[in-house]
């Protein structure tokens, strides 16, 4: 042994027994000495085995003890710590204590640190480019973001029943808000958290982007106390994009079909394509509908404006004889569209028809005008009903369809004054008696009633003649009301074919025959063509 340099020397000399030598019998003899951990390379047991063999004297090294040894290496963005760990050679091992302590050494933060590799590092006892720290990275921070409030108009979900079978007609309400109400909170972005590298030296994260609200913010303001929430200013749909919010007092629909079902909406719809069939739109404000209406139900609480055609189908007949239809058109103020087929069709106010209305059933409160000012104007089969007047084109067809018209409220002031004359009479009957009664007691014709029964008379007889005077005032009223009012009227611009029925203000009749332009109006019991 040279401890001071750690060298295990072996001794060659000269012997006449000896056998030769091999390398697996050097190795074996170093073992059994107690010398198998030591450093021995392979080229030089295999030199002193030769030598041996060759019978050579003299000393050589055969083994050498070395100590574990470490290599450390930083990364040049000192992004990470490297570890090489020669092994012992029969020398000292490192524990994952000591190879701490040497990486602190470095200058490497503890942070950074993975001990995990050390510790499998010093059980290996040895390591090539092991990564023992890693910087600790920033966190970027996050965008700025958008939150809805309220809840949002998301694809129609279809859902199945039963028996499997899905609702393409399934009914979509959408949402509605009110003055005030909060939409759209933006979350500010975040400037992320910083990191540190195996030095201990700090990096800066990279700030999350700031996103403003869209200009295009119709029918919203900013909250008073929070400049990141959106409010509600005008009562309406919201309609959200990816960083905003609109109110609007419409909602805007491409079709009315299996994409959006059904819809009822509080407000005003705008439909930029058709209503297919079987489908029901209803709305609590107006309705206007660009494209066709395809058997379908329609419900406006205002105005209904159809800028295409209705195009109905009939269901069979009612007990009554008349086509049960499946196409229903119902507006709370004016309806207006080209052209009408096999519909039903209710309008509080005017009914407008540029082209033709065909076997319709047709319901106005007050006017219902066909092809005025522009279009074919023609009401073809079907009925027609009017509150003030019908002012068409053409009434009828060449073909001679039946065509039923019906204009005014027949009769219902007449029996209301006829009954308020009624009225009339039995109140002045009644309070003839009473004053009749009172003479006499006055005369002395009577004996005196008692005072309680006295003062129910008079009573009486002043309830009565108050309520004459109320009856009185009535029946003036609705006669003048009456006489003023213009009367109800059919006006017919260019031809009336035959096989028509008029009933103007109760009074029928039927025309077996044509007619050039014609204005018929009620006359006494008769009905009466004007110019």
């Amino acid at each position: 042994m040279d401890e001071p340099r750690g060298l295990l020397q072996g001794r060659l000399e000269p012997s006449t027994e000896e056998q030769p030598w091999d390398l697996d019998r050097l190795r074996v003899r170093l073992a059994e000495a107690g010398y198998g951990e030591w450093f021995a390379p392979q080229a030089t047991l295999e030199s002193a085995v030769q030598q041996a063999n060759n019978g050579r004297c003299g000393d050589l090294v055969l083994a050498e003890r070395r100590d574990a040894r470490t290599e450390w290496r930083i990364a040049e963005d000192r992004q990470a710590a490297f570890l090489t760990l020669h092994p012992a050679w029969g020398g000292h091992k490192l524990t994952r204590e000591a190879l701490l302590k040497e990486l602190l050494a470095q200058g490497v933060v503890k942070t950074c640190i993975h001990l995990r590799a050390l510790t499998h590092a010093a059980e290996a006892g040895h390591a090539e480019s092991m990564c023992v720290a890693r910087a600790r990275l920033p966190q970027p921070g996050e965008d700025a973001r958008f939150v809805s409030l309220v809840a949002r108009d998301d694809q129609l979900a279809l859902q199945e029943d039963d028996q499997g079978r899905v609702d393409l007609h399934h009914l979509h309400e959408f949402v509605v808000v009110d003055p005030g109400i909060p939409l759209l909170r933006r979350i500010p972005a975040t400037q992320g958290e910083p990191g540190e590298d195996v030095m201990g030296q700090p990096l800066m994260p990279t700030p999350g982007r700031a996103r403003s609200f869209d200009s295009q913010n119709d029918g919203v303001a900013p909250d008073p106390d929070d400049a990141n929430v959106l409010r509600a200013a005008i009562r309406g749909h919201p309609v959200f994009s990816s960083s905003g919010v609109r109110v609007d007092p419409t909602l805007r629909l491409k079709a009315v079909d299996v994409s959006t079902g059904s819809i009822d909406f509080e407000g005003s719809v705008e439909v930029a394509g058709d209503v297919a069939s079987g489908f029901v739109l209803n709305a609590t404000g107006d309705i206007l509908i660009r494209g066709m209406v395809e058997k379908a139900d329609i419900r406006a609480g205002g105005n209904l404006t159809v800028l295409g055609g209705v195009v109905g189908e009939e269901v069979g007949r009612r007990h009554d004889g008349d086509l049960r239809l499946r196409t229903h058109l119902t507006s709370g103020g004016t309806l207006s569209a080209k052209f009408i087929n096999l519909a039903y069709v209710n309008v509080r106010y005017d009914l407008l028809v540029r082209e033709y209305a065909l076997q319709c059933r047709l319901v106005a409160g007050r006017d219902i005008s066909l092809g005025q000012p522009t279009g074919k104007g023609s009401l073809i089969g079907g009925s027609a009903s009017a509150g003030r007047a019908l002012v068409a084109n053409t009434l009828g067809s060449e073909a001679g369809v039946a065509t039923e018209v019906s204009v005014g409220r027949p009769n219902r002031r007449r029996r209301l004054v006829g009954q308020l004359k009624e009225a009339l009479t039995l109140c002045e009957h009644n309070w003839q008696r009473v004053c009749d009664t009172l003479d006499c007691i006055q005369r002395g014709e009577m004996g005196t009633p008692p005072t309680d029964k006295l003062k129910r008379l008079y009573a009486t007889r002043d309830s009565l003649r108050a309520r004459r005077q109320r009856i009185r005032g009535l029946i003036d009223r609705l006669v003048g009301a009456r006489q003023s009012a213009k009367p109800s009227r059919v006006e017919v611009k260019k031809r009336q074919h035959a096989n028509i029925s008029l009933n103007i203000d109760g009074v029928r009749r039927y025309f077996n025959t044509d007619y050039g332009p014609s204005c018929w109006h009620r006359q006494g019991a008769e009905l009466v063509r004007g110019s």
